[in-house]
């Protein structure tokens, strides 16, 4: 059974110059911008970021964990049927996981992995475990409640992540175009009901 119980509150970077210029920076130059890059774009005195979050890895997960949350989002939303809640979510992470910039910036980390094992290990804590594990306790709950068979939620978590960008995902990280976004949402709708053919009732 999938145990999450963090509830998921979004960051408002859109209030905050240093953490919405950090997010801009790292997405652009991933984690070889400097400190110096984002104090620029923010318009603040390159300490001032020092003391508030202590060194760049720390203002680097938090932007990974805002970037996170916002796309986790839908998942907390508690209206519509299964289907309508799963395709808010998965239009909201094909944008995230296809987002050209994003691509960039885990090329970066990924090249840099060796360097930074710590770092690394990290960002798929943050990125891809949490991900995973918030969208299984959501069709956990589903199964709970009877909209979907009785299944390993995780595995099932796992299963519709990779569906939903994986060929997608690496056509672009290897520098093939994206998608065309005239296409997405029918092409949502596709995976969506796929997945919820294999774990129906």
């Amino acid at each position: 059974m999938i145990m999450v119980t963090s509830k998921i509150e979004p960051l408002n970077a859109g209030v905050d110059p240093v953490l919405e210029a950090a997010k801009l920076v790292f997405c652009e130059m991933g984690y070889r911008a400097s400190i110096d890059k984002v104090a620029q774009r923010a318009g603040v005195a390159r300490q001032t970021i020092y003391n508030r979050f202590g060194s760049k890895q720390a203002l680097f997960e938090l932007t990974i964990e805002l970037c996170i949350a916002e796309m986790l989002a839908p998942l907390a939303v508690d209206e519509g049927t299964v289907r309508e809640r799963l395709m808010r979510f998965s239009l909201s992470f094909r944008a995230r996981s296809l987002d050209p910039e994003g691509i960039s910036a885990h090329r970066v980390l990924t090249s840099e992995a060796p360097r930074f094992p710590d770092l690394a290990r990290r960002h798929f804590e943050l990125c891809i475990e949490r991900t995973a594990k918030q969208l299984a306790l959501t069709l956990e709950m589903a199964m709970q409640e009877g909209g979907l068979i009785q299944a390993d939620a995780f595995e099932a978590a796992a299963y519709l992540l990779d569906t939903l960008s994986g060929y997608d995902r690496l056509k672009m990280f290897f520098g093939g175009e994206p998608p065309d976004p005239a296409g997405e949402e029918a092409k949502v709708e596709r995976l969506v009901d796929r997945f919820l053919r294999a774990y129906r009732p």
